[in-house]
């Protein structure tokens, strides 16, 4: 009697194969159905219309911005190149700057409180040093910093006060410098000393001892993301600073800009120049300087008084609001064109350029409309553009244009405020 099935435990059948197939484990999928691919297909659509998540928006953090702005006075353009920019290794820069020859920084919202922040941490070294037992003596007779000028008040500055009763030298009084940084910089000031690791803060105190005539310094900085204080006497230098002053001078009396310190801006040394220079515009990207007696080919910075200009077309010295707006008569240094100049008339007074995009420019005496101003209110910035320019509008939506009488009210204004 034949046996059907198989006894537990038994080994199972061996699976005949047919020549040319295979197991159907070994079988390629098969090929989708129209339901599936239709399935598969509205997936991928509605993934792609399906709208990103908006950036997270605060209505609040925006309105402390707001506010912090309009609360920081303008960005005013200093009477001179400020004792802090001394060590400064571009002198481009410089001139640039005591030319106002760029567009002034724009004090946003953070950058406010940035500002301030530095401002708190001086108060607060300054304490810790009282808390010690030191004297610290931060304003003078009128209430104010001490202020310091050299080169007829073309150089000048603020300090943060001056210090006596340090345990290192209790006798001995000391110009002081509050500071507060990140880490990178810390690290460099802590293993090499401010001379070496913060060069421009030590230019800045070195600088004031040798104006006002004192033989030692101390800087004191503190961490941002530590809280750990650093404290650290100078002897002053006097030949550097005498040499540092010098090459203010120097560059003071340039009529023209001196050499870029990068030719290219893209290169890898150039690093600060495309991050860190308020200055590229008119520097690599061939745009035109700010319109101001100062850029003027008619105003001389003059060697007596304080920060005095004078200008040869009128024959008159410039107050500081006359400065700032210019006259119909201003003529563009040539060095300040991104362009040749191909002829002039002295006579007439007109300059004729070709731009760097190949088109012919005149420069020379215009009616007044000519001239575009603008006022942003969150900084208190002023300046003028020139037909052709970009509305500033299209970049600060903020900037307000005014008549020529409020641009003069407002510059007065401002500058009262700066004194």
């Amino acid at each position: 009697m034949a046996v059907v099935g198989r006894c537990l435990g038994s080994a199972p059948p061996k699976t005949r194969l047919t020549p040319g197939l295979r197991p159907r484990h070994l079988l390629p999928p098969p090929p989708p159905t129209i339901q599936s691919a239709k399935r598969a297909s509205a997936r991928t659509i509605e993934a792609c219309l399906m709208a990103p998540l908006p950036r997270p928006f605060s209505a609040t953090t925006e309105a402390i911005y707001a506010a912090y702005a309009k609360s920081r006075s303008q960005a005013w353009d200093s009477l001179g190149i400020s004792i802090s920019l001394l060590g400064e290794e571009c002198e481009r820069a410089l001139w640039y700057t005591f030319r106002w020859a760029s567009k002034p920084e724009v004090i946003d919202g953070l950058k406010a409180i940035t500002f301030e922040t530095g401002e708190i941490e001086e108060t607060r070294l300054l304490n810790a040093l009282r808390m010690i037992g030191c004297e610290v003596d931060e304003f003078d007779a009128r209430g104010k910093q001490y202020r310091a000028t050299a080169i007829s008040g073309h150089v000048r500055g603020k300090t943060d006060g001056k210090v006596l009763g340090l345990p290192e030298a209790p006798k001995t009084w000391h110009v002081v410098e509050a500071k507060s940084m990140k880490d990178t910089y810390w690290d460099k000031v802590k293993k090499l000393g401010v001379r070496e690791g913060y060069f421009t803060h030590w230019v800045q105190l070195n600088t004031y001892c040798h104006l006002f005539g004192f033989e030692r310094g101390l800087y004191i900085c503190r961490n941002k993301n530590t809280g750990e204080v650093h404290c650290e006497r100078i002897e002053t230098d006097h030949a550097e600073a005498i040499r540092l002053l010098a090459r203010a001078e120097r560059i003071i009396k340039y009529a023209n800009p001196p050499p870029r310190l990068h030719d290219d801006p893209k290169a890898k040394m150039a690093f600060k120049c495309r991050t860190m220079c308020n200055h590229l515009a008119n520097c690599h990207e061939h745009s035109f300087a700010r319109i101001s007696c100062r850029t003027c080919i008619h105003a001389t910075p003059e060697m007596f008084g304080d920060a005095a200009w004078s200008c040869a077309r009128w024959n008159k010295p410039l107050a500081l609001a006359e400065q700032k707006q210019a006259c119909p008569a201003h003529l563009f240094l040539p060095s300040l064109v991104p362009g040749e100049l191909i002829d002039a008339s002295d006579e007439e007074e007109w300059a004729l350029y070709t731009l760097h995009d190949g088109r012919e420019w005149r420069d020379g005496v215009k009616p007044e409309p000519e001239r575009r101003y603008w006022h942003h209110h969150e900084s208190g910035s002023l300046f003028a553009t020139l037909p052709g320019e970009p509305d500033p509008r299209d970049t600060e939506p903020l900037c307000e244009e005014i008549t020529f009488a409020e641009f003069i009210r407002l510059t007065d204004h401002y500058a009262a405020q700066g004194e």
